[in-house]
């Protein structure tokens, strides 16, 4: 299969309205948490603009003390593990906003 076929959708009704990112294979014809119809191709991050350099963001007068020091600690650890372990804080940091949000 061509790599342009291979797109990955996710439903956004479940991500919408339940903060969910529910991914799917290109031949999914609905959401089987909603039956939502209209699937929509999934724009990964490296699809996006890139992200800042380190420097930039450790030069930032504007960026707080605290990320500037996670990522100086993350850049001495072993970069696998140290994205893995970002990527796992980022959901819950994400998951107990949507909460408190969903709360007020």
């Amino acid at each position: 299969m061509p790599l342009s076929n291979c797109v990955t959708l996710h439903c956004p009704v479940c991500l919408r309205d339940r903060g969910e990112l529910i991914c799917y294979a290109s031949r999914q014809k609905h959401c089987v948490i909603c039956q939502c119809e209209t699937l929509e191709p999934l724009e990964l991050v490296g699809d996006a603009e890139p992200v800042l350099e380190v420097e930039q963001v450790v030069g930032d007068p504007a960026a707080s003390f605290w990320l500037k020091n996670a990522l100086c600690e993350a850049l001495n650890r072993d970069p696998v593990d140290a994205a893995n372990e970002a990527e796992v804080l980022a959901r819950i940091l994400d998951q107990r906003c949507r909460k408190l949000l969903r709360a007020a």
